[in-house]
């Protein structure tokens, strides 16, 4: 089973009402007995910070833990707190790591499954004063084998729309559960417009970096968002994509884009 320490921040919110409360501003439900992907937006539908969501932490009755990319969380810390105004509600961060674990051999009981896509494993998360696990994998390599993107490497805050990262596809957006910040925003983008873009896993035959770009012939069909070895992240523009009529080139060797995160072709 091999496992990873991941770069995350962990918060604690409890407090009266603090559940209807953070429904109102998140882009997903959350859950009591499993873990939720969610996000939350700017007034303008841009990712702050997506984060996976859960019940209360082990020996607690109430209250929600939230799971974060540490790059995000003096962001996101501050927006909480912003929309907390006088309500009752307590934002704190926790002394807990966060593992991820993948493989055959996983234990069905270890920790959370990721809602993402069923072949990410689960996610653990333990007191740093009793951690004792050893990070024996490469999850960035595994996620990006699997074109699944993830904020921790392929984009900053509020510079792209949940469906631009596949959110939707992902189990991140629930479209009936009532407002959330940014709702009308996203909800119009599904209801009134084709998805122009979209986050697609690559694969290289030759070496490239962040900011390099996709082409067919001279016509950029998207840009490198991440590289880990031979595999690797980008913004494509599905449109072009489609119409390409020459093989796609990356720093003038062949480059194969993925199929959606879900298997299909959006």
């Amino acid at each position: 089973m091999p496992i990873q320490r991941l770069d995350r921040t962990v918060f604690y919110i409890d407090g009266e009402g603090v559940e209807d409360w953070l429904s109102g501003l998140i882009t997903n439900k959350w859950s009591n007995t499993e873990a939720r992907f969610a996000a939350l937006l700017t007034p303008q539908g841009k990712i702050i910070s997506d984060f996976f969501v859960y019940g209360p932490w082990k020996g607690k009755d109430e209250g929600i833990t939230l799971d974060a990319p540490s790059k995000f969380a003096d962001g996101l810390e501050k927006r909480l707190r912003m929309y907390r105004l006088r309500a009752p509600i307590n934002i704190g961060r926790s002394p807990i790591v966060v593992y991820a674990g993948w493989g055959d051999d996983l234990y069905d009981n270890w920790g959370h499954q990721d809602p993402r896509h069923p072949s990410l494993g689960r996610r653990y998360m333990q007191l740093e004063s009793y951690d004792t696990l050893k990070s024996s994998g490469d999850y960035d390599a595994h996620r990006l084998s699997l074109g699944v993107p993830d904020s921790q490497w392929d984009f900053d805050t509020a510079q792209v729309f949940p469906a631009d990262a596949n959110m939707d596809l992902m189990n991140g957006v629930n479209f009936s559960k009532g407002c959330f910040v940014g709702q009308e925003v996203v909800s119009r983008m599904k209801r009134m417009t084709t998805v122009k873009k979209r986050m697609r896993g690559i694969i290289l035959d030759g070496e490239a970096k962040a900011g390099d770009r996709i082409l067919s012939g001279e016509r950029v069909i998207g840009d490198v968002l991440h590289v880990n070895g031979k595999s690797g992240m980008a913004m494509i523009r599905l449109d072009r994509l489609r119409a390409a009529e020459y093989e796609l080139r990356l720093n003038g060797e062949p480059v194969a884009v993925m199929k959606a995160v879900d298997g299909l072709d959006h």
